[in-house]
């Protein structure tokens, strides 16, 4: 290491170039500022500057003061299967994103727009020009992928690589279907990205309506006035991640994820238990000025048998369980209707809220099967799964059914047992996607089937044509969408999703829309007769 140059030499004889008092004399300011008191350590990364930690005291004012929930629990009956919110496919995962990711707008527990990631937004007087600025507090998690291991600032060109990968091929088609049709640039860059293979052939290398104006500032340039713009904005699809993780690791966010969320990703066991710890650097604070989140720890248990689900939560293993299934809420509400007559049901130590949905569950039949079946031929294989049947294995008094086609005749039965008997080759396929709603309703419209039918019902993502019938959850991404007859839709099963929690909570918020969830103003129930419980979990 190179030394001070008050002791740098040519040569040995030099060293006493400095007399002792000339070199106390040098040496005396240091030692001044060095008793001054301890000092600020600012931690610098990827160019920019953040601050020290922040403890838990120095989140509020002593006089507003309160013990964190030290733990919350929550059980879902779904898979996350990726962390990474361009794969969120399922309930699950995308509320999972809502906790770990923001985009640049969020929904409320009013289904209204407010700022997230973007602190304030102007739009242009003919509505084709958004401008959004960004928060100048917005960090992403800590993550190894970053210098030192802590979490940068966001960027404008954070905003604009997010929207670019949209149009990888490498990624589902869901969040590009959002602004396809709506950003200028957007789907010449898109088709660029999935049918020119060779990347030197690509002529468009970016998306003319994204741009990033300055570090903080980005617009959005759209190709007509969009009333949906900013509730597209806030779906988890669009919500905001680095670009270091995927340069870090192999599988990118798919395992870890990292956001600016008020939750941070911990680590997982298995593939059923994930952890997350509050984000100590999340803008949010609530009424009294604290810093959110409120929870310190948060767990998500994902089990796919809705009794064994149930058993953890009965035994004070969850605090909650989103979307409780229909024997659940049977086993809670002893099959009674009065879920019906409050927004919450009390049953001694368990709450059971009713939440009201618009998403429906629509069972399809695939014009285009490779057995020459039609509308008819599908509905008669259908033809046992009257209402009373399923309400018969679905204890929820909301649950609605609606037949769209009944007009089969005798000979579509014998077509479809010629195809689909116990003489034919093949099976008939009843597919569904990977929620609870349609998984269950699969089970149960399978077994009222013909006993004769060789069938099975398979999950499946793609729908082809080896497909006969398939379940489909209709997820909203707008508030108050009005899902329109499918083509090919053959029955519409609507139901209103439940939330079942312990005494020991409260806070968890819902709105109308099926994949959302805010879990930031968790705390303790003012009426929990053993709140510290928690803090031994």
């Amino acid at each position: 290491m190179q030394r001070p140059f008050f002791l740098r030499h040519p040569h040995r004889s030099s060293l006493s170039i400095f007399s002792p008092a000339a070199l106390l004399a040098l040496l005396l300011p240091l030692f001044l500022l060095a008793s001054c008191g301890p000092s600020t350590e600012t931690i610098v990364v990827g160019g920019e500057a953040r601050g020290p930690e922040i403890t838990e005291e120095e989140d509020v004012a002593p006089e507003e003061r309160a013990p964190r929930l030290a733990v919350l629990k929550i059980g879902e009956s779904n898979r996350i299967q990726s962390m990474d919110p361009l794969f969120a496919l399922n309930t699950a995962t995308k509320r999972m994103i809502q906790l770990a990711y923001e985009g640049l707008v969020r929904f409320d527990h009013e289904d209204a727009i407010v700022p997230a990631a973007a602190r304030r937004w102007q739009v242009s007087d003919d509505s084709l020009t958004w401008t959004f600025q960004l928060r100048r507090d917005l960090f992403f998690h800590d993550d190894e992928s970053f210098a030192q291991g802590r979490g940068r600032r966001v960027n404008s060109r954070d905003v604009v690589r997010v929207f670019e990968r949209m149009a990888s091929r490498d990624v589902p088609s869901n969040a590009a279907d959002l602004f396809m049709n709506t950003v200028q640039g957007f789907e010449p860059f898109y088709l660029e990205q999935r049918e020119v293979y060779l990347s030197r052939d690509r002529q468009v290398t970016s998306i003319s309506g994204v741009e990033a104006t300055s570090d903080s500032t980005i617009a959005f340039r759209l190709l007509q006035p969009d009333r949906n713009f900013l509730a597209k904005l806030a779906s988890p699809h669009a919500v905001l991640y680095p670009s270091e993780p995927f340069r870090f690791r192999d599988e990118g966010l798919h395992r870890h994820a990292v956001g600016t969320g008020p939750f941070r990703y911990e680590s997982s066991i298995g593939d059923s238990i994930h952890v997350f710890l509050r984000h100590a650097h999340y803008y949010g604070r609530d009424e009294q000025d604290r810093r959110l989140p409120l929870v310190s720890r948060l767990e998500l248990m994902n089990v796919t048998d809705e009794t064994r689900l149930f058993n953890h939560f009965q035994r004070g293993r969850l605090n909650a369980i989103v979307d409780a299934g229909p024997r659940t809420i049977d086993r809670i509400a002893g099959g009674e209707a009065g879920v019906e007559s409050d927004n919450a049901d009390t049953f001694e130590d368990f709450r059971l809220e009713r939440l009201p949905s618009q998403d429906p569950v629509i069972l399809r039949y695939h014009a285009r099967n490779r057995f020459g079946l039609d509308r008819y031929d599908a509905a008669s294989v259908i033809r046992h799964a009257t209402p009373e049947r399923i309400a018969l294995e679905w204890f929820d008094p909301s649950l609605t059914i609606t037949f769209k086609e009944d007009g089969y005749t005798q000979s579509n039965i014998g077509r479809v047992f010629r195809r689909f008997g116990e003489d034919s080759d093949h099976r008939l396929v009843l597919a569904y996607n990977q929620d609870q709603l349609p998984r269950m309703l699969a089970k149960v419209i399978t077994e009222s089937m013909d006993a004769n039918l060789q069938r099975v019902m398979e999950q499946r993502r793609v729908f082809s044509s080896d497909i006969f019938l398939y379940l489909d959850y209709l997820q909203s991404v707008v508030p108050g969408t009005v899902h329109e007859r499918h083509p090919e839709e053959l029955m519409r099963i609507e139901t209103d999703r439940y939330l079942l929690l312990d005494h020991t909570v409260e806070g968890i918020r819902t709105n109308s829309l099926s994949w959302w969830m805010d879990l930031r103003q968790v705390r303790h129930a003012e009426s929990a007769r053993q709140p510290e419980a928690l803090l031994d979990r």
